[in-house]
């Protein structure tokens, strides 16, 4: 468990089962924490662990410092874990366990088809970096002229709006306005090599670099000819991380066919239809298993027992 981190990441719990005769061995910012078997299922304990149950009792534990946050072996001890008979715990571990299988090969259904359009691009066009099917080429900003995003401090935006605000990660928030339409999206400063595609209005921050003129290219093949042109190659500075469009707009990127773009974005259009019925599919089974959740660890079905009279802690 960890006891010293960021606070999102305080009280992240992986399960540990050895194998054969290894021993293990863990970093001096976890706890490595043994159930008392006769009472306490080690897997139930894990699914609590990492449970809003468990995780609402922290912050009253946690003490905060200037770059992280931690919580003491003492405090820890002194919060509350259901007992339900050891029977009941190994029935509920089986259905949480069941049901996060479930969720995890969506997950993997999804990007899976992520690896199916990043095949079949390389498959028509090859590596636009290498660019070895020979296609000719062109500067970056005769196929796509990139411009720097806009201000809109946090304090400013309208968040009742339904205008997507981007960063470098992907969207940030949403306003009222936008600042343009049907665009690419990447970042400038931070984080730089993820590319976005919206389809409507949107808000580019001014930590992003966003479209401006594609020059009748097809937006969908470009999304994904930037996204695997590596342009974290072009940063620049010693601090952040910044990609400079003057650099990246004098760089050579292959002059494919229109038609050939189509027939490549009509391919994505198909694929993202699988993954939006995928990611419905995802969306009810993670509902489910945070209803799973409430029911299994919800305190009133179950005697609550204070952590340190029923587990022992192995120290770090």
């Amino acid at each position: 468990m960890s006891h010293i981190n960021s606070v999102k990441h305080l009280g992240k719990t992986a399960l540990y089962v050895q194998q054969d005769d290894e021993s293990i061995i863990h970093g001096m910012n976890l706890l490595n924490l043994r159930a008392d078997s006769d009472v306490l299922s080690s897997v139930f304990a894990h699914r609590f662990f990492n449970s809003y149950y468990f995780k609402k009792q922290l912050p009253n534990i946690t003490k905060d410092s200037v770059n992280q946050s931690s919580f003491n072996i003492t405090a820890l001890k002194k919060l509350l874990i259901p007992l339900p008979p050891l029977p009941v715990q190994q029935q509920i571990a089986d259905v949480l366990d069941h049901a996060s299988a479930l969720i995890e090969k969506r997950k993997a259904q999804i990007d899976k088809l992520d690896l199916l359009v990043k095949s079949q691009f390389i498959k028509m066009f090859g590596d636009p970096v290498a660019n070895p099917k020979g296609f000719p080429t062109k500067c970056f900003i005769d196929v796509v002229k990139l411009q720097r995003g806009h201000d809109l401090p946090v304090q400013n935006r309208d968040l009742s709006g339904n205008i997507p605000v981007y960063g470098s990660n992907g969207i940030l928030g949403f306003h009222s306005e936008s600042k343009t339409k049907n665009g690419i999206i990447t970042g400038r400063s931070g984080t730089i090599g993820i590319v976005n595609h919206c389809k409507g209005d949107f808000w580019p921050l001014n930590t992003t670099l966003y479209s401006v003129e594609t020059h009748g290219n097809n937006i969908v093949y470009l999304k994904y000819l930037l996204g695997y042109f590596s342009l974290e190659r072009f940063y620049d500075g010693t601090g952040v991380p910044t990609l400079n469009r003057n650099v990246v707009h004098k760089t050579k990127l292959i002059d494919v066919p229109l038609e050939s773009q189509t027939v490549f974005a009509n391919f994505v259009h198909k694929v993202e239809a699988q993954k939006s019925f995928l990611r419905q599919s995802l969306a009810k089974l993670e509902q489910n298993y945070k209803s799973l959740m409430q029911k299994c660890f919800r305190g009133e079905r179950y005697s609550n027992t204070i952590m340190n009279k029923r587990m022992d802690y192995y120290g770090t």
